[in-house]
């Protein structure tokens, strides 16, 4: 009896020896995990020391607080105007994780995006004109309507450099053939080039749909032979315009864009007035009118430091439609 406990507990004893030899075998013959470099930034976060499974539940615990819903353009037939769509996102949680792992030591890193599309884009409805971006923007655009005189467009453009900022310039065409070298000025600067028709004598309503197609593209044509720029963009002549004006102007390629608030500085309202009227107005999306005058230049060395101090972002027209607009944690992302 005596001789049987001992041998089962020698028994117990050689396989608890058995077990933890095997465990302290497989633990130092188990690949160690490689963690991540150091200095490695991920959204201004240093990951230095986390590991890949550490790294995955971060970026599985934020999914949710990054990903932005789609917003469909938003069409109004009745006056057929539109609001431009906004793409939606959602992080590529595999793709962000490799690019953490395998990122050098001092590189930031974002995740990687992937695009949700709106059901419904301006796109769908091309003939449909815009007089505001898409509200959620934290950005706004200058409209320069440019028919007349050229004394005011040099200190404007000034203006515009020292502040960094880029503004649309829509141009009639007997202008822009009568002031060639400053339409290349306006582009080598940087600004945008648009379509303001090839003349203000008239408006297009009173034209026939073949006199504003031609009208139209030889304005296109004196654009992207002085500057090399597309004009993407027309704005009509004291703003009238009607369905069939609408639809040549889409029918050539461009998209017909008018405002959300007027500085009426033709009028010479004051700089004072211009500013309060225009900062008073001023929302998400918003488009800005004005021409080349005096008080406008002073208006814009006044005004865009406020716009700035306001959130906003000034872009071109451009920009202003696009529909790329990350969640603002992950602005400057690349989308992949």
């Amino acid at each position: 009896m005596f001789n049987a406990k001992r041998m089962t507990a020698r028994k117990v004893s050689v396989y608890l020896s058995a077990v933890l030899l095997f465990t302290l075998i497989f633990y130092l013959n188990w690949p160690q995990r490689e963690l991540i470099d150091e200095d490695v930034y991920f959204l201004g976060r240093n990951m230095q020391g986390f590991s890949p499974e550490q790294t995955e539940e971060l970026l599985i615990a934020r999914f949710v607080e990054w990903q932005q819903n789609p917003v469909d353009a938003l069409y109004d037939p009745k006056r057929q105007v539109i609001i431009p769509e906004l793409w939606g996102y959602r992080v590529d949680i595999n793709k962000t994780l490799n690019r953490i792992l395998t990122a050098s030591s001092g590189q930031a890193v974002f995740p990687t995006l992937e695009p949700l599309s709106p059901n419904v884009s301006i796109a769908d409805y091309p003939a449909a004109f815009i007089e505001q971006g898409n509200p959620q923007k934290n950005e706004v655009a200058l409209m320069i309507n440019v028919a007349w005189g050229s004394e005011h467009l040099q200190p404007m453009l000034d203006a515009l450099d020292s502040e960094n900022v880029r503004g649309t310039f829509f141009v009639v065409g007997r202008w822009a053939q009568e002031h060639e070298p400053l339409l290349r000025e306006i582009a080598s600067r940087g600004h945008e080039l648009a379509n303001h028709g090839h003349t203000d004598a008239l408006v297009y309503t009173k034209l026939t749909p073949a006199e504003m197609e031609t009208g139209l593209n030889d304005v296109n044509t004196l654009i992207k032979t002085a500057t090399g720029q597309t004009a993407k963009y027309f704005t009509p002549h004291k703003g009238e315009f009607n369905e069939l004006v609408l639809e040549v102007v889409s029918r050539v390629g461009m998209r017909t864009v008018l405002w959300t608030v007027d500085t009426v500085d033709w009028n010479k309202p004051g700089v004072e007035k211009m500013k309060n009227k225009i900062l008073t107005k001023l929302t998400g999306g918003g488009i800005i009118l004005m021409h080349p005058t005096e008080d406008t230049v002073t208006f814009l060395q006044e005004t865009i430091p406020l716009i700035k101090q306001k959130g906003f972002d000034i872009v071109t027209m451009d920009q202003l439609f696009c529909p790329h607009y990350p969640p603002s944690i992950i602005r400057f992302s690349e989308l992949q």
